[in-house]
């Protein structure tokens, strides 16, 4: 076994083992103790984090950041690999943000000048983008490691009416427009809600751990058919809504309501689909919004939500005048 080889046997056996000596080594490469102390000393100058215990019973030990044995990947996958990390460039927060980042500048640092320029080209003409978002997400990592370890959590979360403090635990996380959301188990509701990640003002771990709940079995892409059957099995109502052209324009970029649109030959339009109760009040906001190219027929219900938005605006703005 030549050098380069050994090296790369040594740095996949230190990766499995927690605690080991020179004799150890020795034994198992075949070498003897100095050139076994050696190749240590030269994995340790290449940033592997290795130390020693003096004594009887002593040895080598390597640290928690493990470093992972080299892997050969081909052009085309190293250039897949940068072009996917340029979909995480305009998040405000990532988890484990400065891990990839200083992933990606290792790895970009060895890489032959070739394939950088090619890189470099890559991210000039591509670019997957994210809405910008002013908002801080300072507990996205917690989070993560929270949904990872299936904690408990204790958090204070503000919402649009208060702050409360409840303890919660997990599904997951994803994200959405530069958002990220967390589906977790409340356990003040005893049901399942959706988080906002950036409205955490506090987020620890719950001294009482014994409310675990096995979700082992509930994934994250799970939540979003789990989601579906809430909806499922709210009250729904009719929703018929007549659109101009301008209106149709507005209403197909969003994928709830595109999904009921139907497109006439002359550009207007008209919704027909249901709506679940849960949404009547994001309807209303949003067919307000829509003024006079949108105009619901139906349900009730709703007409009479956006007739009060609209008439609680006007009575801001006639105070003002007065």
């Amino acid at each position: 076994m030549n050098k380069t080889q050994r090296l790369v046997e040594l740095l996949l056996t230190l990766n499995t083992r927690n605690k080991f000596t020179l004799k150890d080594l020795s034994e198992r490469f075949g070498v003897s103790k100095r050139t076994v102390l050696r190749d240590i000393n030269e994995l340790s100058a290449l940033g592997i984090p290795l130390y020693a215990e003096l004594g009887v019973h002593g040895g080598y030990r390597i640290l928690k950041e493990r470093t992972l044995p080299p892997i050969h990947i081909l052009e085309q996958e190293a250039v897949a690999l940068f072009s996917a990390s340029q979909s995480l460039k305009y998040y405000r927060a990532l988890p484990m943000e400065s891990d990839w980042r200083s992933a990606l500048a290792k790895f970009y640092h060895i890489l032959p000048e070739d394939i950088k320029e090619r890189i470099d080209r890559l991210q000039q003409r591509v670019l997957f983008w994210v809405p910008a978002q002013s908002f801080e997400s300072p507990y996205l990592s917690t989070l993560l490691e929270g949904a990872l370890e299936q904690k408990v959590l204790h958090i204070s979360y503000e919402s649009e009416h208060s702050i409360t403090e409840r303890e919660i635990q997990l599904v997951g996380l994803y994200s959405m427009n530069g958002k990220w959301y967390c589906p977790a188990y409340d356990f003040l509701n005893n049901d399942y809600r959706l988080f906002r990640a950036d409205r955490f003002t506090h987020v620890s771990d719950s001294p009482d751990q014994s409310r675990k709940r096995n979700h082992d079995k509930l994934l994250i892409s799970d939540w979003f058919s789990k989601d579906q059957e809430r909806e499922e099995s709210q009250e729904k109502y009719d929703l018929r809504v007549r659109l101009t052209q301008r209106g149709v324009l507005l209403c197909r970029d969003d994928a709830w309501i595109g999904s009921g649109l139907t497109i006439f030959e002359d550009g207007t339009g008209y919704i027909n689909r249901q709506i679940p109760l849960g949404y009547l009040t994001w309807a209303a906001n949003y067919f307000a919004g829509l003024k006079a190219d949108a105009i619901v027929e139906e349900p009730q219900e709703l007409r009479t939500l956006i007739l009060k938005n609209l008439r609680e605006t006007i009575a801001i703005y006639d105070e003002g005048e007065q």
